[in-house]
């Protein structure tokens, strides 16, 4: 049984194309909703574990959508803007929470949809930015706009991990705000 991490899919968003295109460059929303779950589906097992850092759908036609991922072990760290839809989304959820600890590999994360509200003695799984950026120092977005709209395996967290400990120097993550 693996991990996998996803967040902010917004199925049913309907800012894409010419709309918008660096945020979803797609011709429909049926293209955005079928290429993600399809590239999920495509990845994670039936038995593995899925976990989505937050926004998971803009309506409840998006959230019902879930009907069609194979994943049965899924866990929903709540996003802005699943807060509405929660009733709905605990049918497709084993659990629901706010924030939580999670052991990767031999590292201690946090995982919160926020990547403000991450914390300096954990390695930190967020989302909430899209495509904005991938890694920082101590986290990883694991958004699907920023991982070509596939999840984003353990062994990527564990690769993320190493690199960021001990590959990347100072000028990797210049004008970060690197606290230490």
């Amino acid at each position: 049984m693996a991990k996998y991490f996803t967040s902010d899919w917004h199925l049913n968003e309907t800012r894409i194309g010419d709309f918008n295109p660096f945020f979803r460059p797609f011709k429909s929303v049926q293209e955005q909703n079928d290429t993600i779950i399809r590239n999920l589906n495509d990845i994670v097992q039936p038995n593995d574990e899925l976990y989505h850092l937050g926004d998971v759908a803009v309506d409840g036609e998006g959230v019902r959508l879930l009907e069609l991922v194979k994943c049965q072990n899924r866990i929903l760290i709540i996003g802005n803007y699943d807060e509405d839809k929660l009733n709905l989304l605990a049918k497709y959820f084993g659990d629901i929470k706010e924030e939580m600890d999670l052991r990767v590999g031999n590292i201690d994360c946090y995982l919160n949809h926020y990547p403000v509200n991450g914390i300096p003695d954990k390695f930190n799984i967020t989302g909430h930015i899209h495509g904005l950026w991938k890694v920082k120092p101590n986290m990883v977005n694991v958004g699907t706009d920023a991982w070509h709209f596939r999840p984003v395996s353990e062994k990527d967290i564990l690769f993320i991990y190493n690199a960021i400990k001990n590959h990347y120097d100072d000028n990797v993550f210049v004008g970060c705000n690197t606290k230490k």
